[in-house]
Parts: C-alpha cells; sequence; structure tokens
C-alpha cells in the first residue's frame, strides 16, 4: 500500500476570408489587465465562431485534466498552470514530502502525477540509483516516466496507485464542478475525454440525463450504431476498469491506433466538423498526441481547431497557431464555467448579445 498523503477533496485551419477576419482579429488583439477575457478582441471572435458552430451541431470537444482539477480544488484551478519547471522537481533525494504547490489532493495535474510517482519509486530503489532516477524524471517525457513507474512498482502497486490519484468515489468531499455543469448544458451529441475519473458520469446523473459510455473500440462502434442522443468517448480508459486505463509509453501506442480508426470513423461521418480542446493545460502531453493523431487522419484538411488555456503564453500561442489551432486565453482557469456558458447558444446572455465588431456573419 503507498504511503502517499492524498487529502480529501470536494485550430482553425484557415481556409476561409472570415477564418483570415479571425486570425487577424487575433494578431492585432493585446491583452490589457483592465479587460476580461471574454472582452478581449480574439476571444470575443473565436467565441461567437465556436457557438456557431455548436448551433450547427458541427463541433467534437475534447475534455482533459482541467476539467476535473477544480473538484477537488473549487476557486483554485490557478495551481493547475506551473510558473516555474523547477518547482515540478525535488532538488534532493531522498524526499519526504510533496513538491512545492502540490496540495496532495487527487484528481492532479501532470507535474503533479509524475512528481508523486518520482516520490514512490525511490522507496522501491536502490539509494545508489536515486541521483539516476531523478535525472530521468527530469530528462524523460511523462510518457516514459509512467513507463518506469509501473514496472518499478509491479502491477498491484500501480493500480493502488492510479486508484488513490483517480477514484473520486473515495472522497466524500470531491464534487462535479459549475465547469461540469455548463459542460452539461451544452448538451453536445458526442464528447471525447482523457480523463480516467466518472465525473462527467456523474454531472449527467445529476442532471438527469442518460449518458451512454464507451471505453474501448468495441463500445465504440456499438454505441455509434445505436445512434445515443449522447455519447461519451473515454480515450484513455476509465477507474473503474483499471485495466483500459492508458498511461505509460507501451499503453499510448497501443492505443493510438485504436483512436486512428476512431477518427476516422469520425471523418467520414463529419466532414465540416471543428475541434474544441477543453481543460488541457501546457504541460499536458495529450493535447499534442491527440492533435498528431487529427492531423494523421485528415491529413492536410485539418478540421477548425481551438483550444482554451488559463494563462496567456505567447511563445506557446505562436506554437499552437504555427499548427493551426487557435487559442482562447482567460483569465485563469476559474474562468473556464463562464467559457462554457458563453459558447452556449441557447443560453440567453449569448442570443442577445451581438457579433464581434467587424466579424460579418457570412
Amino acid at each position: 500500500m503507498f504511503a502517499t498523503r492524498v487529502c480529501h477533496r470536494h485550430s482553425d485551419v484557415i481556409s476561409s476570408p472570415r477564418d483570415l477576419h479571425v486570425e487577424k482579429i487575433a494578431d492585432m488583439s493585446v491583452p490589457h489587465e483592465d479587460v476580461s477575457w471574454h472582452e478581449d478582441a480574439s476571444n470575443a471572435a473565436f467565441v461567437y465562431r465556436l457557438r456557431n458552430v455548436i448551433a450547427g451541431g458541427r463541433l467534437l470537444v475534447f475534455l482533459g485534466a482541467g476539467l476535473s482539477f477544480g473538484a477537488a480544488r473549487l476557486n483554485s484551478r490557478a495551481r493547475f498552470d506551473y510558473h516555474k519547471y523547477d518547482r515540478w522537481w525535488p532538488h534532493e533525494f531522498p524526499f519526504a514530502d510533496l513538491m512545492p504547490g502540490d496540495d496532495g489532493l487527487p484528481l492532479p495535474s501532470w507535474p503533479q502525477l509524475i512528481n508523486r510517482m518520482c516520490r514512490e519509486i525511490v522507496v522501491h530503489s536502490p539509494a545508489d540509483e536515486h541521483d539516476s532516477l531523478r535525472t530521468f524524471f527530469i530528462e524523460e517525457g511523462p510518457l516514459d516516466c509512467a513507463q518506469l513507474f509501473r514496472q518499478t512498482v509491479g502491477e498491484a502497486n500501480y493500480r493502488e496507485f492510479l486508484h488513490i490519484q483517480f477514484n473520486s468515489s473515495r472522497y466524500p468531499f470531491v464534487r462535479t464542478t459549475p465547469s461540469h455543469a455548463a459542460l452539461v448544458r451544452l448538451d453536445l451529441p458526442l464528447l471525447f475525454t482523457t480523463n480516467y475519473d466518472e465525473l462527467i458520469e456523474a454531472a449527467y446523473l445529476d442532471a438527469g440525463l442518460q449518458l451512454r459510455v464507451s471505453i474501448s473500440e468495441e463500445q465504440f462502434r456499438a454505441r455509434r450504431a445505436e445512434n445515443p442522443l449522447r455519447h461519451l468517448v473515454k480515450l484513455h480508459g476509465s477507474i473503474d476498469q483499471p485495466e483500459t486505463i492508458v498511461l505509460t509509453r507501451s499503453d499510448y501506442a497501443r492505443a493510438r491506433a485504436d483512436r486512428k480508426e476512431m477518427l476516422g470513423f469520425l471523418r467520414s461521418e463529419m466532414v465540416e466538423t471543428a475541434f474544441l480542446f477543453v481543460g488541457f493545460s501546457l504541460s499536458d502531453p495529450n493535447f499534442n498526441l491527440l492533435h498528431d493523431d487529427i492531423r494523421l487522419v485528415y491529413g492536410m484538411n485539418v478540421p477548425a481547431s481551438y483550444t482554451v488555456q488559463g494563462r496567456r503564453n505567447p511563445v506557446k500561442e505562436r506554437y499552437l497557431r504555427s499548427l493551426g489551432v487557435n487559442t482562447i486565453w482567460l483569465d485563469g482557469w476559474n474562468d473556464l464555467p463562464d467559457f462554457l456558458t458563453r459558447i452556449n447558444p441557447k443560453t440567453a446572455e449569448n442570443q442577445q448579445s451581438d457579433q464581434p465588431s467587424g466579424l460579418a456573419d457570412t
């Protein structure tokens, strides 16, 4: 049994004159501290575009860890992003405490998860390997760190570790968040998530709405044949079936083949679909992996892609734009429920709002 301290916790591809205008607005947008995120010209244009795409039934949403992170940290989502890289890692081994900024709560961010693996692996490793372990966890990617962790601690300990981190049913204080409620109100027919927890399912249950869930490729095919009103696809497995979890390098290698087939099917069914990535921090490897899969399947005709981020980063923005991905920058992750509400075409406030200045409805 692990000794980990865990506290209870409750792109656009520019292809049309209109797209070019949206990109122009993004280029001209300069953030001001006294301007709310939704008043920024670039953000306002993208929110308007997303609202119209949702109204037309042409949006696929991919949900990441940021959606779950706040379930134990209401009004504290800001810690989902890290300001300093060296805060991820302890400088000395052995170490008995969590890294600075890690609250020990379940549903961690990627940096927190990898750091916790690093702490636990020390217990299972001889002292003369500690320096090498520290170097490995700093220099290698998160998928490789997870791979080494699983091999080192063994399968039983690995699954127990996952339950400690992601099984929200263990913690009575963990509850669905306003972001989950806003997501349910969007009432999208198809959702994808890389999250292992069952909070999305709980949010639909709380709202009294039926949600069909697919964890495997076979289940996805079966659910699509049923044509349910609401369908959640858990791309990386579910904590209630730990054998389905996709976390290590080997897991991802197997899962990518399944995603390719799945996205290929969606390409044939939804030609003009746009993609929105919600809850993927700047340190989450899932975003680039998923976007690579989409580019591989769609080739040069990559659909419009958007991502929402909690902290403005101009370098990351340029990088994402080079991939054809438009970024909506919030004032912080606590604004995520507001974002999900503003892109909802059924929200009264949105129905009364005007389109962004200079953006023709063509």
